[in-house]
């Protein structure tokens, strides 16, 4: 048995209501929120909290293999996939792959990667995801999408939904496009679009998997589709012969539509409510279309589940107005650094500020970071050990800094006492400064820390545990 054996995802703490594209545009815009980014959020910061949250559930020792997929990655070239396993503090010998260029980038992810555990050359993967979606300012692009980050993890073992078909159709259908040049995705929009584009392709792939398998559209618990403007998916769902209480909500009106991070942030969602014996339909699209047809396996309810995805999204921030969201999105465009002098510090310092590596004295027992070469309990230089830090812990100190530069003042620098020892001065980030108190739990999370034209531009900071 194949199939899914974790999902998480991540949707940025901070929203803009839609209003405020018409008060900023003088037009007509629609009801709810769009996620946006905080000034040190990417696709992959987003993707990395995602993957988190799947470590999280099945540990990171396990993992043989990590696949990034997005289509607005930081680098054209230079592996995210890379980064991020080493971020998570897989080992060395994981296998790293980068997927992009298509809104289905993460179904074909997945797709990659269950055909290397039918190979037996992997065990477990980790699948990534991770989007910041910009479309051209005064357009309804720009409200109607999102940011978010989504993962997923395969595996044979406590799998809570089998993969028991994979279905694809590919189309060369112009609706949406990036080119190396473009600051903001292009469209045509327009109802044939949707129709020739969208729905087609989808009815098409869904079709295809359900007779492969012999299954009729009554007997699936649950159809999952990413919706481009939260009507659409419900149309192509009933030319699939699906009744609306199967339909699952795409939460458009919450967040936006978020590229490929949706499909396995909405699979996530479904596997909250599913039952054993459940089958989902998950269908996605970008260029074509993939599907992928689950049963969800008796493992589902052994799956602990201290919030869903309702409770992480009624957890947000919202932007006071459509200048500080676009303040947000180019504030390090604009505060751009020099060039690192060499590589040979960053990696020196790989293990101690990427994969947040401590120092463990064997003699008292006493947990230090940064790495250090004599142990501040004892004295002793002789046996002292690298170790891999908790990722959670507690404000031990903090103050408000109104002097620090960055967008949104003033900054609450940080002194955090990480579990099991280990105690670390950090930024804190996705909080009201207000609501700051000695005490609370917090994670650590990585952030963008400047723009520049290295990978040092991520260092860790702490958010509140939600």
């Amino acid at each position: 048995m194949i199939g899914i054996t974790s999902c998480g995802y991540h949707v940025p703490f901070c929203r803009l209501e839609r209003a405020h594209f018409g008060q900023a545009w003088n037009r007509r815009a629609g009801k709810g929120e769009r996620a946006a980014i905080y000034f040190d959020e990417d696709a992959l910061t987003l993707g990395f909290e995602a993957a988190q949250r799947c470590l999280e559930y099945v540990g990171n020792k396990k993992v043989d293999a990590l696949f990034f997929a997005s289509t607005s990655a930081p680098f054209w070239q230079r592996s995210t996939a890379s980064f991020l396993a080493a971020a998570c503090d897989l080992s060395a010998a994981c296998e790293t792959s980068d997927f992009g260029g298509s809104l289905r980038s993460a179904t074909a992810a997945l797709r990659a990667g269950v055909d290397a555990l039918n190979s037996r050359r992997l065990s477990t993967l980790l699948v990534a995801t991770g989007e910041v979606r910009d479309g051209q300012p005064g357009e309804t692009e720009e409200e109607w999408f999102g940011d978010a980050g989504s993962a997923v993890t395969l595996g044979r073992e406590n799998v809570l939904a089998e993969i028991m078909g994979l279905a694809t159709h590919s189309s060369a259908f112009w609706d949406e496009w990036r080119r190396d040049g473009d600051a903001f995705i292009q469209t045509q929009t327009s109802r044939f679009s949707t129709e020739r584009g969208y729905q087609k392709s989808l009815v098409a792939v869904g079709k295809s998997l359900l007779e492969k398998h012999g299954v009729q559209a009554q007997q699936v618990a649950q159809v999952i589709l990413p919706s481009p403007n939260g009507r659409a998916h419900s149309a192509t769902a009933k030319q699939l012969g699906f009744q609306e209480a199967q339909i699952l909500d795409p939460c458009f009106g919450e967040m936006g539509a978020p590229g490929s991070a949706a499909p396995f942030l909405l699979l996530a969602a479904a596997l909250e409510r599913a039952n054993p014996g459940d089958l989902l339909l998950l269908l996605n699209y970008g260029d074509g279309a993939d599907g992928v047809l689950l049963r969800v396996t008796e493992e589902i309810r052994k799956r602990p589940l201290s919030s869903s995805l309702s409770d992480h999204l009624s957890e947000k921030r919202l932007y006071a107005s459509y200048q500080i969201f676009q303040k947000m999105r180019s504030y390090y465009q604009d505060h751009q650094e020099a060039a690192e002098l060499s590589n040979v510090l960053l990696e020196k310092e790989e293990s101690q500020n990427i994969r947040l590596h401590g120092t463990l004295c064997l003699r008292c027992g006493t947990r230090q970071y940064p790495l250090t070469q004599v142990c501040g309990g004892c004295k002793n230089r002789d046996s002292l050990h690298e170790v891999p830090l908790e990722r959670a812990g507690h404000i031990f100190t903090f103050t408000r800094d109104h002097l620090y530069v960055a967008p949104d003042s003033p900054t609450i620098m940080s002194v955090v006492d990480v579990e099991q020892g280990g105690r670390l001065y950090l930024q804190m980030t996705d909080v009201d400064p207000e609501d700051v108190r000695v005490g609370d739990a917090v994670v650590l999370t990585l952030r963008r820390r400047k723009e520049g034209p290295t990978m040092h531009n991520y260092y860790w900071k702490c958010r509140p545990a939600r």
